[in-house]
């Protein structure tokens, strides 16, 4: 194998590599990419089995062939070198020379059979959304994802086609977010059924991390979805499991409805949460007329109070809230101002938007005893 390549390029397809490959493995070849030059230029992959991501560089092929080498190792090369252009020569068999500039790298390789066979997605339900819609989706949920691998079902977010509309849904058992947008180019038709898989919270991570402009396409295959932007495919494995019925866990009879500046509300509940322990992750918030009464306290540390004013003229009551997941909530929400439904102290609080880009979006979340 012989390519001469532009650096910058390769370097832009190198990046979003590094968060697919495993850092920690006991398989030598899940921490390499697998270089491949024909005559479509030069192709990249890498996989840990359950995601795997492919792209290419616009390459001088000079010689075809295939070496998979360590990643992490190659793309610190290609940031480190100088030049504009680099030299990638497999002059012995499974070590890869690499030139640029005045600097010369020999970096050793595996045989490119060793390296995992990436799955194919067969066709099925198709869809295409703007890219920068799908990202800011992504951003509205994410948080709310299981990190707790006991509970696999939750380790992803639900997916949902609808006609002329895509929902993305995702709850870790005290919280749940909630985001529909109807900017789909393609997808179902109006007599086809809504069609709903899960992803995986790690491939949910690294479409985010993508850049690029245009259409994202994504296709269901019986095990595998596939993401298509640009040069560049991520395929990731369907997470098994029932998704619990979401819909039924929205309050629709919050009856106290309170507006406030997003940025304020953010603002007070971080320094409020200064006052909370690591394990006691717990802050008071006092309705009034007119304010919210945010507090801590805890024995080790002292107390914290601070009001924020909001739209508010109803009968004053508590609720226990963890700041973390309030504050998370303000985070994903791009408008000016919020508006949280509420009935009583043992009643979820469901956040909205006061207008924005989606079509939907929300918030549950459920509250603590204090």
């Amino acid at each position: 194998m012989e390519v001469r390549l532009n650096r910058s390029d390769f370097l832009n397809e190198l990046a979003p590599m590094q968060g697919i490959v495993e850092r920690k493995t006991t398989i030598p070849a899940l921490a390499h990419i697998l270089l491949t030059a024909g005559e479509d230029g030069l192709r990249l992959a890498a996989t840990d089995l359950d995601v795997s991501l492919t792209s290419s560089c616009e390459a001088d092929v000079v010689t075809g062939g295939a070496i998979a080498v360590q990643a992490k190792k190659l793309i610190e090369i290609i940031r480190a070198i100088n030049g504009a252009d680099v030299h990638l020569k497999e002059e012995e068999p499974q070590t890869l020379t690499i030139k640029a500039g005045n600097s010369r790298f020999k970096i050793r390789g595996m045989n490119p059979e060793d390296f995992p066979t990436l799955p194919n997605v067969e066709e099925g339900a198709q869809a295409k959304i703007p890219f920068a819609d799908f990202r800011r989706m992504v951003s509205k949920i994410l948080f709310a994802v299981s990190a707790e691998e006991s509970r696999f079902q939750l380790n992803g977010a639900l997916m949902k086609l609808k006609a002329g509309s895509l929902e993305m849904v995702a709850t870790d058992g005290h919280r749940l977010a909630l985001v529909e947008n109807k900017g789909l180019e393609e997808g179902p038709g109006d007599d086809a059924p809504e069609d709903g898989v899960l992803v995986p919270r790690k491939a949910l991570q690294e479409l985010q991390r993508f850049e690029g402009e245009g259409s994202l396409a994504f296709t269901r295959g019986q095990h595998h979805l596939s993401f298509l932007l640009g040069r560049r495919t991520l395929i990731c494995r369907i997470l098994e499991g029932t998704f619990p019925d979401y819909e039924r866990v929205i309050s629709k009879d919050n009856d106290k409805k309170l507006i406030f500046d997003r940025r304020n509300l953010a603002d007070a509940v971080r320094r409020v949460a200064l006052l909370t322990g690591d394990r006691a992750r717990a802050v008071r918030f006092q309705f009034e007329p007119s304010q919210l009464v945010i507090s801590a306290a805890n024995p080790d540390l002292g107390e914290a109070v601070e009001q924020v004013p909001c739209d508010y003229s109803g009968e004053e009551f508590r609720l226990g809230v963890n700041p973390d997941y309030m504050v998370d909530f303000l985070s994903a929400v791009d408008t000016d101002k919020v508006r949280l439904d509420l009935k009583d102290e043992n009643t979820q609080a469901v956040g909205y938007p006061v207008e924005g880009p989606d079509e939907r979006y929300l918030c549950v979340i459920m509250p603590m005893r204090i």
